[in-house]
């Protein structure tokens, strides 16, 4: 199997009951860790199924989805960055992290580096 292949497939496996269950309300995705509302649930939701779909697609096309990769690498590392981090510096604020999701994020930002074709995205 192509290494490329494997974003493709954790995203799916991990996307399905996140993007859904967020649309729809269903999947109570922030765990009480993030305000919910109608409206955080869908813009993530919607976010959330357009790489579903996308990581679909990459099944098929892996290096023409590639960016799609490349996106989450960027907006995973912004949100560990300036969500994450400062509250791991303030020990009093540490129970606002979703430890599931930053761990995850944090998976994706190390590993889904080493398997973009780079070369491809910028020859």
């Amino acid at each position: 199997m192509k290494l490329l292949l494997i974003p493709y497939f954790a995203n799916i496996v991990i996307l399905v009951p996140v993007a859904f269950g967020s649309l729809t309300g269903l999947l109570p995705i922030s765990r009480g860790h993030f305000p919910e509302s109608p409206g955080w649930r869908t813009i993530t939701g919607s976010l959330w199924t357009a790489i579903l779909v996308c990581s679909i697609a990459g099944l098929f096309y892996p290096i023409i989805f590639a960016p799609i990769l490349l996106l989450q690498v960027i907006y995973k590392t912004v949100w560990l960055v300036f969500y994450v981090l400062p509250r791991l510096r303030n020990a009093d604020s540490r129970k606002e992290i979703h430890w599931g999701i930053a761990v995850s994020f944090l998976l994706i930002v190390i590993f889904y580096p080493l398997v973009i074709p780079w070369g491809v995205l910028f020859p």
